[in-house]
Formats: C-alpha cells, structure tokens, sequence
C-alpha cells in the first residue's frame, strides 16, 4: 500500500470541544427535527457539567495516534484521516482533503461495531454526502471502502473480557465472588431496532449483535458461565419468554442457524444486558429495562450483590459513559447499597489499533494467546453475522436498516 494512493478514515460522530460549541453541536445531531434551542440547551446539561467538552474528540485522536504507530512498527505506509458527522474535522471537509492529496481509495473505520441506522447506515450516509461534497468542490473522490462491522473480533472480545477481570479484581474479596456481570449498550426507539439490519437477517441486528457480543465477553472472562441473577427478568429473559421488549420474540441471538449449545434466558450462558441514554419523546418505546432503573429494581427484588458494568456497546470513555455510568449508574447503586465498579472500554489499546490495522492489511497479525481463546468461545457461541463492508457508501441492501 502507498500513501500516494491509498489511506485510513477515522469516522466518528463528533463532539463539542468547548461550551460555545454545545449548542451548535446539538443542532447538527438534531438536524432537520426541529428542536427548539432552550431545549438543547436543556439536553446539553451533561456536556456543561463537564465543562462543555466531549471526551471523545482527544479519545479519537488517541485511537489515529496508536493506529498510526501501529502502522509504522509494520512498515506500512498509509496516512490516517480523521472526519466527523456531527463536529469539526467534519467528513465532507476531510474527504476533499483527501482527495486533494491524490487519495485514490480510502479505507473507512467507523467507531461503531454494530448495525443498525444509527450505528451503521447513517454513517454510509455520511460517506455519501462526502463523496458529494468532493464532487461540489470539483476534485474527484476517491473509492471509499466501508470496513465491516466488528462486535465479535477476537481483539474486540479478548480486550473487553480483560477489563471485566480487571474491574472484578478492583473488588473485595468477599465481593469479587459474589459479583454479577452487566452489560449494557446504548438504547435505541423499538422501530428503529426491529428494523436493523438487511431484510434477509430479519430485523433487530443491532440488538443481536449486542447481545453477541455481550455473550462472547462473558464466556472469555471469569464471568464463563455465571449469569447474573437479573438475566430472566432483563431484557435478554424478556426476549425468550417472546414478550414485547424491542427485539423479536423467537428468543436471543435467533438467526436460524444451529449452535449446538442452548443460549436462551436461565441457561448458564444467558447474559444480563440492559440499555441507557436513551432521548426524545417518553412516548416513543425504545429498548429497556434502562440501566438506572434496572440497579433499582435489582435493590427492590432484594438483590444487594456486587456489580461490575460492561460498557459494551461503547469503544471508548465518552460522554455516555462519563455521564451515564460514571455518574448516574454509580449514584444509582451507590443509593442501592451495591458494590460497583465499571470494566474499562478498549478502544484506546494498542490490541485495538492492531485490530482496526488487521481489517485492512494483506497480512494480519497472529493472535495472542487471549484473542485465540475468544476466537475459539466466537466460533462456538457466537449467531449473529457482520454487515456493514461496502464501497462509497452504499447500503448492504434495499431497505437495509429503513434506509
């Protein structure tokens, strides 16, 4: 490869990096809904508490600084490029940059595992309207490759599974072993979820992958075969038992294909998994129980038991989990009497970086001896395809995730 004509993009969403920058910022999430400004105001709360900075713009930077070393420790000469939806560097801008340095064919990583509008489909759209954008500026686009969706790559896996560990072993002893594991991703409206995905999947990936994904980490961490006690009234048990929650009611992870190994709710492979930060109107259902709600209710059933939280629908500490968890979950349990502890994100080690390398590189790198063993718990446990991989943004289907 040759920096002359191929390269990396970094495609993100965005976030303000100082408190002018909120509001505007919010606009360009909410664009086209007609949200009045004092009530983005009211939404941008969490960001002046924080003091009107989004973690996630120096998070993303750090994500290109390890890929960039990444690259040159392999002698691999492909520049990085970093756009965003929502925020400066903003896509189209980036991508005529790109085009302007004689970029040919660009490879983009989006910081998202998972399918879904929200999580896969708007980012092509993204991709679209840069590519417009080169072609209002008069310079010609290069090819942008979309890399595919990731929520059971080994490094993924294998680096979520050693922050559980790591977290559980922050506990005390006592706790450590009485400890549950929960995860959760963020929420998404029930329409949009039932939607995900390519027709021929049958909806719901995004819950799905989740739910892969949740599965897999569990089975690669000292959680193997241990689901916490809320798993059969958690939205993971609602699914099996076909109630309405979101997802389809044929059971977890359904897509029709044999595993050999029953993953449904009251199994020892079943998973606690609950949703946060979700927004709009509070007519709209989106994907529950909430994470909030969820450590309540655990306290009101009785159960005081330790907690350690996967985050594992997110990549990196930003603002939902700062927030979020950091904030309002630990509040949560700390009002509960629980002992908590939430598992680090693992998009800023170099075992991600060398992932989001290996997706594109003519020869990845052998796995360590930990992704080897979450390879082999994916391949065993693991139901629910990638998407996602297709060039100049286009979509994986006709109507794939209500596109």
């Amino acid at each position: 490869m040759s920096a002359s004509s191929t390269a990396l993009l970094v495609l993100s969403f965005g976030g303000p990096n100082k408190a002018e920058d909120v509001v505007p910022f919010l606009e360009n999430v909410t664009r086209g809904r007609g949200i009045p400004r004092a009530r983005l105001e009211q939404v941008g709360e969490h960001y002046f508490t924080l003091g009107g900075k989004s973690p996630i713009n120096e998070q993303n930077l750090q994500l290109i600084a390890n890929i960039e070393a990444e690259l040159s420790a392999r002698g691999m000469d492909v520049p990085v490029y970093f756009g965003n939806r929502n925020w400066e560097p903003f896509v189209e801008d980036t991508t005529i940059q790109m085009a302007k340095d004689g970029i040919t064919h660009a490879y983009v990583f989006v910081t998202s595992a998972w399918g879904g509008y929200s999580g896969c489909s708007q980012y092509q759209e993204d991709i679209q309207r840069a590519i417009a954008a080169c072609e209002k500026a008069g310079v010609s686009a290069p090819t942008m490759e979309r890399l595919p969706h990731f929520h059971d790559n080994p490094a993924f896996i294998a680096e979520f599974a050693a922050g559980v560990d790591v977290a559980r072993a922050q506990l005390s002893e006592t706790d450590r072993e009485n400890a549950e594991l929960v995860f959760t991703a963020h929420s998404v409206p029930n329409v949009a979820d039932d939607q995900a995905g390519p027709h021929s999947f049958g909806g719901n990936l995004y819950s799905q992958q989740v739910l892969d994904a949740a599965r897999l980490v569990q089975q690669a961490s000292s959680f193997a075969n241990q689901p916490g006690s809320g798993a059969s009234y958690s939205w993971t048990g609602r699914l099996a038992q076909h109630e309405p929650v979101g997802g389809r009611g044929d059971g977890p992870a359904n897509t029709g294909e044999t595993v050999g190994v029953d993953l449904g709710a009251g199994t020892e492979y079943d998973v606690e998994l609950v949703w946060q930060s979700r927004s709009g109107s509070p007519h709209t259902p989106w994907l529950e129980p909430d994470v909030c709600d969820h450590i309540e209710e655990r306290a009101q059933r009785g159960n005081t038991r330790p907690i350690v939280l996967c985050p594992i629908g997110f990549i990196t500490d930003h603002i939902e989990v700062k927030w979020d968890l950091d904030t309002e979950a630990k509040d949560a349990a700390a009002e509960a009497g629980i002992a908590f502890v939430r598992s680090a994100t693992p998009g800023l080690s170099s075992s991600f970086a060398a992932m989001v390398v290996d997706m594109f590189a003519d020869q990845p790198q052998p796995l360590t001896e930990a992704q080897q063993a979450a390879k082999q718990v994916a391949e065993k446990f693991g139901t629910v395809p990638n998407f996602g991989h297709t060039k100049n943004g286009n979509f994986c289907a006709p109507g794939c995730c209500g596109s």
